[in-house]
């Protein structure tokens, strides 16, 4: 009996030092990445959802790149403080600094900086919260600047382990997008 109580307590210890901190050391310690992507995109305007799927890129310490493939081709690059966004089809390409724009520069850095694992940046933008465990967690991110809040609602990033499956946004304007990522292999 002792040695079921003993069990049980360590399972408890293990399950409590899950923390938004363990998880994003984990995930700072994971190199760069390619993962594919389908997304799924909700809204009062549209008459049924938005499909898109493509590739989404990342390598630390502040590159990350979103390429959609279907139902059009377009590159979203960030590379330090700047972002890139390019529409091949119709030569179009734009660079902005995103200090100009903090809404977009916070919402960058809901991927990024959870990817990088860089918990004091997603501290600066968003109050951060953990629910469930190492097998299946996910990362709650509720936008702390009154600008963004009009916006963004919730991001909500979905995994297991170090292994990034899902990230959610619900807007405040009752849109929403779901993110379903497979990491491809080398």
């Amino acid at each position: 009996m002792l040695a079921v109580l003993a069990l049980f307590a360590w399972a408890g210890v293990a399950h409590a030092e899950w923390t938004a901190d363990a998880l994003l050391k984990a995930l700072a310690e994971r190199p760069a990445g390619q993962s594919r992507y389908t997304e799924t995109k909700t809204s009062a305007l549209l008459k049924e959802p938005l499909k898109s799927s493509g590739t989404l890129r990342f390598k630390k310490p502040a590159f990350l790149e979103k390429h959609v493939q279907t139902p059009f081709e377009e590159i979203l690059t960030v590379d330090g403080e700047r972002m890139t966004w390019e529409k091949p089809a119709a030569h179009k390409k734009h660079t902005m600094a995103l200090r100009d724009f903090p809404v977009v520069w916070g919402f960058i850095e809901s991927m990024r900086a959870t990817l990088n694992g860089d918990a004091k940046t997603l501290q600066r933008f968003y109050k951060v919260r953990l629910d469930g465990d190492e097998r299946q967690w996910s990362l709650v991110l509720l936008p702390s600047d009154i600008d963004m809040a009009q916006f963004i609602r919730v991001i909500r990033i979905g995994g297991s382990k170090t292994q990034l499956a899902t990230v959610e946004i619900e807007e405040a304007g009752g849109d929403r997008t779901l993110m379903t990522l497979s990491e491809e292999t080398k």
